[in-house]
């Protein structure tokens, strides 16, 4: 019996299997749905984006904007005090560790205060790991969710952080694109800018989901738990509630990913149905592509924005569909066992499908969000390499603010080889590219692989970490890898396959998070505080065009060659091997 990818002949008592036939039809189009959808928001929402990228006033202003000047009142800090690059990292980084230390030491000692359950408590390593990663805005969870945490840690400090992190990226982009703009050698100030992320954009937006998910059935309440008994059993259980709706709000605006309950998006009190499962798709790409489109009203650059968007959706369309063809066909062995097979629902809610799971888990990692609706370790090895080209990729589309500065420093490092292509001196937005611009492009864009290919290298020659992987080798370097993925861009979704919560990984990733997001960020602000001693920022006569189809085609080259090149003997061991393997093609008889 030859192969049929997508199950057809299995189901020959069912006239031609027209409705097989439509229902692969029907995911495509529910994917491009999905995809215009967040587009359309996108562009809504990115001229209200460009005008806080111009620090000019918005309808939000006389709310928001007398909010910001009451706190910089209160720390003695505003918008007339600008900083150089050394201040505003400086004040960045103190920022965030101070809220770090206090995060650490609330939820290692939750047990002493109210909402706590009896078992509350955390190790070091796990505590460290957990305020990393939501300091960072990866939310990479090595807890079972909720009852590791208590529900005062749950509402305040985890949360808490979630805005935090969201509000330095997105003030971090905010001192970028002010030292493109400015010729005065300053980027801007930290504390004005953070306060600007959160009151005009981000907390709005929150409390404008909070609303929608209640509504959509999403719990919201005080109570702790609410006690079911099952019909005919005499068991009675507990299950946990809270400010749900709350978290899963900030969690999607935020790009932040940690769900209130340990199965994430897939559990019905976080994402109930259809709708909530788009509104928290839109949420987590809103800012990030908004912010992206909002580029072409700041720079006065139809074109080049154009341009960006047209690269990023390439890259969006090819692992969505990757993805979906992966979990549409599914494992071959099923399909000719004489049974209905419609496709890997292993791990899928039957309320989103296979096209609802696919679209939503690459728009999570193509982003920096992480929520999944749908249980990874269970997805088939393409549709799980189509969220892990994200990964490696550095989360395209990025997190708030940080997708912003990724796409600038491919961008930069795109100039610089088309430049020498053409034998002319790099420009961008009529500024010269000089050596120390291409320099720190380049710090950052090899600092990504690189905290991923050193540990991954480590831990496969340390046999007692490799005896916690229960699969076989192709897969457990595809678990492996991707764990380091997922930390290094700040992402947080997870396949597992593996014990997580032991100190090596809760340690290693930490280091990792908090090297992927500070370091790589230092670099590019360091760019900035370039572009921003540079004058005159007049037009000298352009050498590239980085609004053409070329030069498009050349950005994704280099993305696709500076991602994906250093890991592709990785993936060749990783999950290519197992899709070999699992579809039983020539390239494994080959290999064997």
């Amino acid at each position: 019996m030859s192969y049929d990818p997508f199950g057809i002949s299995s189901l020959s008592g069912y006239g031609n299997s027209f409705w097989q036939v439509n229902r692969v039809a029907s995911g495509v189009v529910i994917i491009l749905i999905y995809l215009a959808i967040v587009i359309i928001f996108g562009v809504i929402i990115s001229s209200f984006i460009s005008k806080i990228y111009r620090d000019q006033d918005t309808w939000l202003t006389p709310i928001s904007g007398r909010i910001v000047s009451f706190f910089e009142k209160i720390i003695g800090e505003g918008s007339e005090r600008q900083m150089k690059f050394r201040e505003y990292f400086l004040t960045l980084l103190f920022f965030n560790a101070a809220a770090g230390v206090i995060s650490f030491i609330f939820i290692f000692y939750q047990r002493d205060f109210p909402f706590a359950f009896a078992n509350n408590h955390m190790t070091v390593s796990l505590t460290f790991n957990t305020v990393s990663s939501f300091l960072t805005n990866t939310n990479l969870q090595h807890y079972s969710n909720p009852f590791d945490l208590s529900y005062l840690s749950q509402t305040f400090v985890i949360t808490g952080l979630m805005f935090l992190s969201a509000g330095t990226g997105f003030a971090a982009s905010m001192a970028f694109i002010r030292g493109i703009l400015q010729d005065k050698g300053t980027i801007g100030n930290f504390y004005h800018d953070f306060l600007v992320s959160i009151f005009y954009l981000i907390l709005p937006l929150t409390l404008l989901v909070t609303v929608i998910l209640i509504i959509s059935g999403i719990p919201e309440t005080t109570l702790s738990y609410i006690s079911v008994q099952p019909v005919f059993s005499s068991v009675t259980y507990r299950v946990p509630l809270g400010s749900v709706a709350t978290l899963e709000a900030i969690k999607n605006i935020g790009t932040n990913g940690g769900g209130f309950y340990g199965a994430n998006a897939a559990f019905p009190f976080e994402n109930p149905n259809w709708f909530t499962n788009i509104t928290e798709f839109t949420s987590f790409l809103l800012i990030p592509l908004g912010s992206i489109i909002a580029l072409g009203r700041v720079f006065s650059n139809r074109r080049f924005m154009v341009m960006l968007v047209s690269v990023l959706m390439i890259f969006f369309v090819f692992t969505a569909f990757l993805t979906f063809y992966g979990e549409i066909t599914g494992i071959p062995s099923l399909s000719t066992l004489g049974v209905i097979y419609n496709g890997n629902m292993v791990g899928k809610e039957t309320a989103i499908g296979i096209a609802g799971s696919s679209i939503f888990s690459i728009g999570a990692t193509i982003t920096s969000t992480g929520a999944s609706n749908a249980i990874l370790a269970a997805y088939s090895p393409a549709g799980l390499l189509g969220n892990l080209v994200n990964l490696l990729i550095n989360d395209p589309v990025g997190g708030i603010g940080t997708g912003v500065l990724n796409i600038f420093t491919s961008v930069i490092f795109t100039v610089f080889i088309a430049s020498l292509m053409v034998g002319k001196l790099p420009e961008l937005m009529s500024i010269k590219i000089g050596s120390k611009e291409i320099k720190y492009s380049t710090l950052s864009l090899i600092t990504h692989p690189l905290l991923i290919i050193i540990p991954l290298g480590v831990t496969l020659m340390i046999p007692s970490i490799m005896a916690s992987f229960t699969n076989p080798k192709p897969d457990a370097i595809t678990e492996l890898l991707y764990e380091f993925a997922t930390s290094a861009s700040n992402n947080g979704s997870e396949v597992g396959g593996f014990l997580t919560n032991q100190v090596y990984f809760n340690v290693l990733d930490g280091i990792i998070m908090i090297l992927g997001r500070y370091v790589i960020m230092g670099f590019q602000l360091k760019i900035a505080d370039l572009f921003s001693n540079k004058k005159p920022k007049v037009e000298i006569g352009k050498s590239i065009d980085t609004g053409s189809f070329y030069f498009g085609l050349m950005l994704l080259g280099v993305m696709l060659l500076v991602g994906l090149l250093s890991f592709f003997p990785i993936l060749a061991l990783g999950p290519i091997l197992s899709w070999a393997r699992a579809f039983e093609q020539s390239i494994w008889m080959v290999i064997r």
